[in-house]
């Protein structure tokens, strides 16, 4: 196995892995060889499919347009979730590095960053919308994740709100810290993010334009001026405590808001560039422990949900 940055200040400190590559590529493929990924291929191969929607039924909200009582419902459906344990079989699958999910783990990494985690929130939105419908029979409206803008400031409602214990001490995990080093993106580096993309140089043999955006949004990418690019892991480091770990981040609820405005700023990015894709093959395609692939997870209406907004 290979040594993944156990926070995401490691991760922003070493960089993307442009020297290890090969090795990264290589460890990969011996691990497919060995069985750990076929396996895993193997068991979500027989798993079904997600029942595909007519239309996009949930619409996910602004957090800071969320009603009071959308707000006490996500936050009382998730400690439904962790109080019936779905909770922590959630942060365990993302704890499950042999996913290959993220850009330090290489180029499969990097190409599978943002499918995997459309995925990942999927089936937490549906678990939540589960756990919702027993707490709130008679609710008018369906409950979707919301969506945290990083330009803005911390979601004051969720201020406190950590009901999951850290899965590897059993202990409440430590306070965030919302506030930098590093920096979060600003409205101008999210522009840059999503707008400028094609200035990034990924270092990659063959990069497309689909390699360019996914490599700044994840948090590998440069300004114009050359200073790092805030994004999706100074996020995580900006907010600290358990987010800041690389493995058992979604222990923190803002997670789901976290990635919600990743999956969200990917699919305004998409509407104006349906064709790039990443060069993925074979089982690296599935996103395992799913049956989906990366062509099944494109349409978020067929997903079953959409944004109240598709503006930055």
């Amino acid at each position: 196995m290979h040594s993944h940055p156990q926070t995401f200040d490691e991760a922003i400190a070493r960089g993307f892995p442009h020297k290890e590559l090969a090795q990264l590529a290589k460890l990969h493929k011996e691990r497919k060889a060995a069985g750990m990924v076929a396996g895993m291929a193997a068991a979500t191969a027989a798993a079904p499919l997600l029942p595909m929607a007519a239309a996009a039924a949930t619409v996910r909200q602004d957090q800071a347009s969320m009603t009071a009582s959308d707000q006490t419902a996500f936050q009382n459906a998730i400690v439904q979730l962790v109080s019936d344990g779905t909770y922590l079989q959630l942060i365990q699958d993302h704890m499950d590095m042999s996913h290959n999910m993220h850009g330090s783990m290489g180029e499969v990494g990097l190409y599978r960053f943002l499918a995997w985690h459309r995925r990942f929130l999927v089936e937490f939105e549906r678990q939540l919308q589960r756990a919702d419908a027993t707490l709130r029979p008679d609710a008018a409206n369906t409950l979707g994740v919301p969506y945290w803008r990083w330009q803005d400031p911390f979601p004051a409602w969720m201020d406190g709100f950590l009901p999951a214990n850290d899965p590897d001490s059993g202990d409440a995990p430590p306070p965030r810290k919302n506030a930098p080093p590093p920096d979060k993106a600003n409205a101008a580096d999210i522009d840059i993010i999503v707008n400028q993309f094609q200035i990034q140089t990924t270092g990659i043999a063959g990069e497309n334009d689909y390699t360019k955006f996914t490599y700044g949004l994840e948090g590998w990418g440069l300004r114009p001026d050359g200073t790092s690019l805030p994004a999706h892991n100074h996020g995580h480091a900006w907010i600290g405590g358990i987010m800041n770990n690389t493995s058992t981040s979604p222990t923190d609820p803002i997670f789901w808001m976290h990635h919600a405005e990743v999956d969200r700023l990917w699919e305004i990015w998409r509407q104006a560039n349906p064709t790039p894709a990443p060069p993925l093959a074979g089982s690296d395609r599935v996103m395992d422990p799913w049956a989906e692939s990366y062509d099944d997870l494109l349409d978020i209406g067929a997903l079953g949900y959409g944004y109240d907004s598709m503006s930055l």
